[in-house]
């Protein structure tokens, strides 16, 4: 552990070596003399082939650790000293040194050429070295309110909107995403498609191996995103009705499974997709004339509602089956018997299942039934005979 350690103060004091040279070769006029047009963070991206990014961060870190010339040649002092003695002792690390030099880039300049600001620094460069980045937190935000009580002025300019466009194009029974994200709202994305897009183990994947490239990952994630958004509860009413898709397609062939449903657009839906869909809506019973007229038009019958649901959630935990465990927000209500051929709406008659294993009950041999009020699932036969040691009572999987 002590070796751990030091390595790591190692590779700091390094970090902060190079942010000192890159300092003083831009104090010596090197970018201008190598032709950089005068830019340190320019240097540093060619020199050490990094991205215009990084090489703009490392250039503002090395001027606020180690100064910099002002426009007319003066040295310019850096505003956080103390936090480049504790870099290059190794003590803190860049995350720390970019919260601080964030909150340093904040204030008004006043306060950075005032009493309290070397300080306020110093004490934060004290507790860097003893927190980890998040625990600067709480230290900024009470430095902030004493340094810089008013905050920013007010003006009179309208909030920047985020620069984020999606453009959603369909292609056929595809459809097509593009887009770009601000920052922010990226970082989120990414975060949350890393946490539902991991692969899963040959369990899960059905007794193989999961060969998704990343980006199916992603595309899986999204999905799993837009059935949580799409819950009925979570999702905004539009005209007094949530999340709604009308198709046309006789009952009968919806009992069967057989052809496919067509929407308000034209687009068909295959009746066995449009019978996973139905598990975990509603049903609008609909009567068509000769002409494609309406009729008569039934009562939308929801087939989990929320009562139903959190029985649902308080016995299954989440996904029932067992080689999986996706939160309850990210299940689904699949009738064992479907409810298209005269299946009840009762908690002896549903499970939670998230969206893979919804296909894979509804598309292969897996089977599940309500065994002393738990689900039990029967695997295909390729499958007989596995169990899984970590399965709960309620998930274990029939042998036989």
């Amino acid at each position: 552990m002590d070796r751990f350690i030091e390595q790591a103060a190692v590779v700091r004091r390094a970090e902060a070596e190079l942010l000192h040279q890159l300092a003083e070769l831009d104090k010596d006029g090197a970018p201008v003399e190598f032709g950089y047009c005068g830019s340190a963070a320019t240097l540093a991206q060619d020199v050490l082939r990094i991205s215009r990014a990084e090489a703009r961060r490392m250039a503002e870190r090395a001027r606020v650790l180690f100064g910099a010339l002002g426009i007319s040649g003066e040295p310019l002092s850096p505003d956080l000293p103390n936090t480049a003695e504790a870099y290059s002792r190794g003590e803190v690390g860049v995350e720390h040194v970019d919260r601080i030099r964030t909150f340093a880039a904040e204030l008004p300049a006043e306060v950075l050429i005032g009493d309290a600001w070397p300080i306020a620094e110093k004490a934060l460069a004290e507790i860097a070295g003893e927190v980890g980045p998040h625990g600067l937190v709480r230290p900024i935000r009470e430095l902030r309110a004493r340094l810089d009580p008013d905050g920013h002025p007010p003006n009179d300019h309208e909030p920047v909107r985020p620069d984020r466009e999606i453009w959603f194009r369909q292609h056929a029974n595809q459809w097509e995403i593009r887009g770009r994200l601000d920052y922010e709202t990226g970082l989120k994305l990414r975060s949350v498609l890393d946490a539902l897009g991991k692969p899963r183990s040959s369990e899960a994947n059905g007794g193989t191996p999961d060969t998704r490239t990343p980006t199916e990952r992603d595309a899986d994630a999204f999905a799993e995103i837009v059935q949580l958004a799409a819950n009925p509860e979570n999702l905004p009413e539009n005209g007094g009705e949530p999340f709604t898709i009308m198709v046309t397609m006789t009952e009968a062939s919806l009992r069967e499974g057989i052809g496919h449903a067509t929407t308000m657009d034209g687009t068909t839906i295959p009746a066995t997709q449009l019978r996973r869909i139905a598990c975990d809506a509603g049903i609008v019973p609909t009567v068509l004339g000769s002409a494609g007229e309406v009729l008569d038009m039934g009562c939308r019958d929801r087939t989990a509602p929320p009562k139903l649901r959190r029985r649902l959630i308080a016995r299954d935990h989440g996904c029932a089956h067992p080689d999986y465990d996706h939160q309850p927000a990210l299940t689904q209500a699949h009738h064992i018997h479907h409810h298209a051929n005269g299946g009840p709406t009762t908690e002896e008659n549903m499970v939670l299942l998230c969206a893979h294993h919804h296909r894979m009950i509804h598309h292969t041999e897996w089977q599940v039934r309500i065994h002393n009020g738990k689900p039990e699932f029967t695997p295909p036969e390729y499958r007989r005979g596995i169990r899984f040691a970590n399965a709960e009572p309620q998930r274990l999987l029939r042998s036989s």
